[in-house]
């Protein structure tokens, strides 16, 4: 009896806490065991490897886990089956010099891998089973995951095929080998055995495929998801497709990975292997095997080269060395044609003709680490790679075609991968396949293509794949009984129209059509790739035209009208055409000119016609007259006068006696104001018209500065007025100018002036001054004593006949300056430094200038009093 067996694979490293366990990687995989122990079931072993870091605590493992098993199409949880560990194993490498004498840092790689197992009997169906188990969390600082890579879980997960493929329930899926502690120094050269076994000796494909996420640590041990399930994130420049970047790759058929490393640090690898019946392209179960590969900063002397060269486009390659150069100090390249090099760690060198060359590369050549590898170079060029894809609409085959040409040898083999993860059949191996996609939108195409002299190239398109074929018909539309249209449809492949009325040829894409009635005619289009596609015009058929036409207006010259007609026709042609915006619409702006204008219109659905006109009066607008601006003297009122119209309203109304006639009366305003009159008309346009008018208000004010003021006898004194254009003093007594704003007076007693300003308009306003004349002699005059907290609170000379006080300074008894100014207003308030001097007497010195130029120094004491 055959039996299926499950099985799964994980690794882990370390706790991030009790619950949060920090995985490494792993695998599932299935046995058939033969047919179940009821009828209709068969019966299958799943088996759980889980990788760990070598030293766990008690608390990191887990004796008993669930494997959780899904119906692929409606995601429904089926089973639930708790599974105990049978084996927890170590497996190390050999960290010692003497099994890597030419590796400096040689890492130490320990996993400890714990395999549960259990048998299952499951009923047979189409759809078959989803076998998962989920787990948070990885390790932090991963290179290649989204940071923080340590809340990222994981999914274990594989696919029981069901009956729909023919004998797929009885498949056993591959198994891979556990070849894990490769030592992977950065930057150097290395290679990993990804590889597996089948027993059903079916044909295996290897390729990079990117990891599933798990749980997270907030549900790190919660029951497993349904699929499908989400990848992780990537950071770039890596992928799911390149987790160790763009110089590592993984051989498809052997399922070796091989490559110049990457930079030191941990890197997640998922590799999927994908089973087909041999000889076919049917896909019967794939495996997925994931792992933290660990890259340690290490360095080694070998030689790097690829395995085989394919010089596809030329006779000329270049070689490099791609392993670790820090310990290389000598090259020694011989390209297999007899010539060699020792230039360096890259050569290039061209080939004389086509063939099959062997490449070898020794390094160190005589010293303790040496090494040599070598290489196969193929040189045949005139290798085209190249593919056409025909069809283009969801549930239509596709017809891709391979347009590969070489040279050299034969095309072979195809492996194309249609960009439709999600259809079964995604991939194939033969020259032209064929390919339905169920829904619509853009896949990426890819077709990895090579010949029998081991030339491989990709190719990648973009095809868009449409719900039906592109079909563009005519817009619906509107046609006289007596006339004949013309269909349209645009698009490629065959057409029918329908149905067959009055129409020229149901087979053209632009045909012919009469209806006398209103008709819906639809056309069905066939691509040349059997996708069909329809649409429809509906053709409304008319006996006349429709025009309505609104009643004739008079508007304002200058004015715009658009002029409004009702009317189902498809074209208007407007006479005259000279004051219209657009004589071809159905409604057109007119601005007409002249006293009357007369506008015709023809309207028509091909040939049936309908014509109208429609008269346009004009009458000028009026001609608004609000006056001349006008000035006034404050206190006084004036008269406005607006012409142009029949009715008048004036804006503001502030100080007019009337604001709806044509001459209001301004009352005495206090302020200018600018005036708005709008003007109406009632016999010509009745639209308002509006202008303005401002009434200035003069108010002079007479600035003659102090009230009064004091000089002594035979001191001149200069008097000064503004404020207006002409000025009269009064009285005019000892005044040499009284007619001007600064007359000089000569005052023999006191005496009060009085002057008038005015302006040009008659506006005019009163000031005056008293004079004090002191018939004693210009000097300054100081007082013996003063008291700042009486009376006299400041200490301060009188001036009489004083041009200007020079100097004015307080002392005190010891000679110490208290206080200096030459401000006549100002004076000593008994402090000094901010504080109160005391009762005592001062010495105090001035200095002044009469009005006659005359110098004047006087001193003396003074007693301050408190």
């Amino acid at each position: 009896m055959k039996k299926y067996y499950f099985l799964f694979v994980l690794s882990l490293l370390s706790f991030k806490d009790l619950l949060a366990m920090h995985t490494k990687g792993g695998w599932m995989f299935y046995e058939y065991l033969g047919p179940g122990s009821t009828a209709g079931t068969n019966k299958y072993r799943i088996t759980l490897k889980f990788y760990t870091a070598c030293n766990l605590t008690s608390g990191q493992f887990e004796p008993t886990i669930n494997f959780y098993i899904f119906d692929p199409v409606t995601r429904q949880t089926l089973y639930t089956i708790p599974v105990t560990y049978t084996t927890s194993d170590n497996i190390q490498n050999c960290s010692s010099q003497q099994c890597h004498p030419c590796v400096s840092l040689i890492p130490d790689i320990c996993y400890k891998i714990t395999t549960y197992s259990t048998e299952q009997d499951l009923p047979a169906t189409a759809n078959g089973y989803v076998v998962s188990y989920q787990r948070c969390c990885r390790i932090g600082s991963i290179i290649n995951i989204s940071p923080p890579s340590n809340d990222v879980g994981e999914t274990w997960t594989v696919k029981i095929p069901g009956t729909a493929i023919a004998g797929a329930e009885k498949n056993t899926s591959a198994q891979f080998a556990q070849n894990d502690t490769a030592i992977i120094c950065q930057h150097s050269y290395f290679t990993f055995d990804f590889s597996a076994t089948d027993i059903n000796d079916d044909s295996l494909a290897y390729s990079f495929t990117p990891a599933y996420s798990g749980l997270s640590t907030g549900v790190p041990m919660g029951p497993a998801s349904p699929p499908p399930y989400n990848s992780v994130f990537y950071e770039l420049p890596f992928s799911g497709f390149t987790p160790l970047g763009n110089a590592v790759t993984i051989n498809p058929k052997t399922g070796i990975v091989s490559g110049v490393a990457p930079g030191a640090g941990t890197y997640v690898v998922t590799v999927v292997v994908s089973e087909y019946k041999r000889g076919t392209n049917i896909k019967v179960a794939e495996v997925r095997k994931s792992l933290h590969i660990e890259v340690a900063d290490c360095s080694s002397t070998k030689p790097v080269l690829d395995p085989v060269y394919y010089s596809c486009d030329g006779y000329t390659q270049t070689f490099t060395d791609a392993g670790d150069l820090a310990n290389i100090q000598t090259f020694d390249w011989d390209f297999g044609d007899g010539n060699t090099s020792n230039t360096g760690a890259t050569v290039v060198h061209t080939y004389a003709d086509t063939g099959v060359y062997k490449l070898k590369l020794v390094v160190n050549r005589g010293q303790q680490c040496t090494d040599s590898t070598t290489a196969l170079v193929n040189v045949y060029p005139g290798f085209f790679a190249g593919f056409l894809a025909n069809g283009q609409c969801t549930n239509t085959p596709v017809q891709f075609i391979d347009t590969t040409n070489t040279k050299f040898g034969m095309v072979t083999p195809w492996n194309w991968d249609f960009g439709d993860p999600s259809s079964p059949l995604n991939s194939s191996t033969i020259p032209n396949p064929l390919h339905t996609y169920a829904t619509a939108g853009n896949y990426d195409v890819t077709l990895v293509v090579g010949n029998s002299k081991g030339c491989v190239k990709t190719v990648i398109k973009t095809i868009t794949i449409l719900n039906s074929p592109p079909l563009e018909v005519s817009n619906d539309t509107l046609i006289c009984y007596l006339d004949t249209l013309q269909l349209n449809a645009i698009g490629t492949g065959s057409f029918l129209w329908t149905p067959n009325y009055n129409i020229s040829n149901v087979n053209s894409a632009s045909p012919l059509a009469s209806p006398d009635v209103t008709t819906t005619y639809k056309v069905t289009l066939t691509d040349p790739f059997g996708c069909v596609t329809s649409d429809t015009v509906r053709v409304n058929v008319v006996t006349f035209t429709t025009l309505i036409k609104p009643a004739d207006s008079t508007i304002c010259l200058g004015d715009a009208i658009v002029l409004k007609i009702n009317s189902d026709a498809l074209h208007y042609v407007w006479t005259p055409a000279g004051s219209l915006n657009d004589p071809t619409i159905m409604n057109p702006t007119a601005t007409p000119t002249d006293p009357l204008t007369t506008y015709h219109v023809v309207a028509n659905i091909g040939k049936c016609v309908s014509q109208a006109d429609i008269k346009i009066k004009t009458v000028p607008y009026p001609l608004a007259d609000a006056g001349f601006d006008q000035e006034i003297c404050f206190g006084t009122s004036t008269q406005l006068q607006a012409s142009g119209g029949s009715i008048y309203t004036w804006s503001p109304a502030t100080f007019l006696d009337n604001s709806h006639i044509a001459n209001p009366r301004v009352v005495n305003p206090t302020t200018g104001v600018r005036y708005i009159v709008t003007v109406r008309d009632t016999i010509g346009c009745p639209k308002a018209v509006k202008d303005t008018v401002a009434v200035l208000v003069d108010r002079l004010t007479a600035y003659i500065g102090s009230v009064d003021t004091s000089v002594v006898l035979g001191q001149p004194l200069q008097l000064n007025a503004h404020g207006g254009i002409n000025y009269l003093w009064t009285p005019s007594t000892w005044l040499d100018n009284p007619n001007i704003s600064n007359p000089i007076a000569l005052p023999q007693e006191n005496i009060q002036y009085f002057v008038r300003v005015s302006n040009n308009i008659g506006c005019s306003a009163f000031g005056s001054i008293k004079v004090n004349v002191y018939k004693i002699p210009a000097d300054l005059y100081v007082p013996s004593a003063f008291s700042p907290n009486g009376l006299n609170r400041l200490f301060v000379p009188i001036l009489r006949g004083i041009r200007t006080l020079d100097l004015f300074r307080v002392y005190n008894r010891w000679g110490q300056l208290l206080y200096s100014n030459t401000d006549p207003n100002a004076g000593w308030d008994g402090t000094f430094g901010g504080k109160a001097q005391d009762a005592a007497t001062y010495v105090w010195y001035a200095e002044a200038t009469d009005y006659k130029g005359t110098k004047i120094k006087k001193k003396g004491y003074v007693v301050l009093i408190r």
